[in-house]
């Protein structure tokens, strides 16, 4: 799991400016303040479609889950936010603390 995480964040590093991870990491936390369960797909949706995909975003979910803005509820959802980089992936459903 750490290696997966690790390789996660390089890959946000990689891609994303630490604005663009602060942007994230805002849209995370917001997501928590509003819903009381949600996915990445509400991330991705409130970070807009111009944003850069990466696969980064397990990474920031992960460092929020670390804070204590969310946890891991062990459930999954499928994406549903279409487009080239859905695949209909299995997504953690998050509970906002």
């Amino acid at each position: 799991m750490r290696i997966a995480m690790a390789e996660s964040q390089a890959s946000a590093n990689a891609k994303w400016t630490p604005e663009q991870q602060n942007r994230v990491d805002a849209a995370i936390r917001k997501m928590a303040r509003m819903l009381p369960r949600f996915t990445a797909d509400q991330v991705w949706y409130e970070l807009g479609a111009s944003f850069p995909v990466t696969k980064g975003m397990t990474a920031r979910l992960l460092v929020a889950q670390r804070q204590g803005v969310i946890r891991n509820t062990g459930e999954i959802a499928y994406a549903e936010r279409g487009g080239e980089h859905d695949h209909a992936q299995r997504l953690t459903i998050w509970q906002s603390l």
